[in-house]
């Protein structure tokens, strides 16, 4: 299914290098869209935009294409509805899953696709979590790694090659605000100078 729609001539537009408003029309082109489906059917739409003139003198930007709230992105040939829908199924079940969902829901896009899209989504801000846990594992050999989680959300925020208690200490030194830290069995973080922490031991 295709839908046409054109942008309204004479309606001031924003440059995407200054931001300044202008009414000066370049010329036109056509967009095509990918939106989420209608009615189960795959749905386009084809747009048509203005490329303007930057009427700002000091900006690099000699022309601008037009941008419309909520229905296109930059450089990209999805809207901003379907690009959500694609990254919330590839966070949770990136690329080859992803692309199977995302079949089944009549959106045709492959794995790399997925994940290509999964990339770009930025990462949550790091924040110092109240609940700290902290386990060591074997890489090869004698050679070991130290993971740190929040133990609240469960999310990964740091992991780097050893289990050294002094380099745990100086984490904690550097995010203050951790409460409660849970480790595994181990000894080794005990002298971590974990002063202001509480320690709990876990299987």
């Amino acid at each position: 299914m295709a839908v046409r729609a054109r942008t309204r001539s004479g309606e001031p537009a924003g440059c995407t290098g200054c931001g300044q408003l202008s009414e000066w029309c370049h010329s036109r082109y056509a967009r095509r869209l990918a939106d989420v489906t209608l009615a189960g059917r795959p749905l386009r739409i084809d747009l048509s935009v203005r490329r303007l003139y930057c009427e700002n003198t000091t900006c690099p930007k000699t022309t601008f294409a037009e941008q419309v709230p909520g229905l296109t992105m930059r450089y990209q040939r999805r809207t901003p509805r379907l690009q959500r829908l694609v990254e919330d199924i590839g966070v949770v079940l990136a690329g080859r899953g992803g692309s199977r969902m995302l079949r089944i829901l009549n959106i045709r896009l492959s794995r790399v696709a997925v994940l290509s899209q999964l990339m770009r989504v930025p990462l949550p801000p790091r924040v110092t979590p109240r609940v700290l846990g902290v386990d060591d594992f074997a890489l090869y050999g004698g050679t070991y790694g130290t993971l740190l989680v929040d133990a609240t959300t469960r999310l990964p925020l740091t992991l780097w090659e050893g289990r050294d208690a002094e380099q745990l200490g100086r984490w904690l030194r550097e995010h203050p605000g951790v409460e409660v830290v849970c480790r595994d069995g181990s000894l080794t973080y005990r002298q971590a100078g974990l002063r202001r922490s509480r320690m709990t031991s876990g299987s």
